[in-house]
């Protein structure tokens, strides 16, 4: 989407994290100003997924976003809210 990130296996925040001692890569950070770009998506899981779906909206150009049913499963209404919220999005569904 053209963001110029960086991920750490160290805790970024003041207070250590459950993940701090895993060598997980867990911590971002995401500098900018940088205008996201639309792509393609498949979302991940109901969190990660949830974070493509606002990058998606915030991007300039149409995002494809595929594998939301597991967003829907995990927040109930998401589509009416994020509309109330004035987002600009079409769902539509393989048959």
């Amino acid at each position: 989407m053209g963001a110029s990130i960086q991920v750490h296996r160290e805790c970024l925040g003041s207070v250590p994290c459950r993940f701090g001692q895993r060598n997980f890569l867990h911590s971002a950070v995401i500098s900018g100003p940088t205008q996201l770009k639309g792509t393609d998506i498949d979302v991940p899981d109901l969190r990660g997924g949830f974070s493509h779906l606002i990058a998606a909206l915030a991007a300039t150009g149409t995002s494809r976003v595929t594998g939301i049913d597991i967003i829907n499963r995990g927040y109930e209404r998401f589509t009416e809210k994020l509309a109330g919220l004035g987002a600009d999005f079409d769902i539509t569904t393989k048959k």
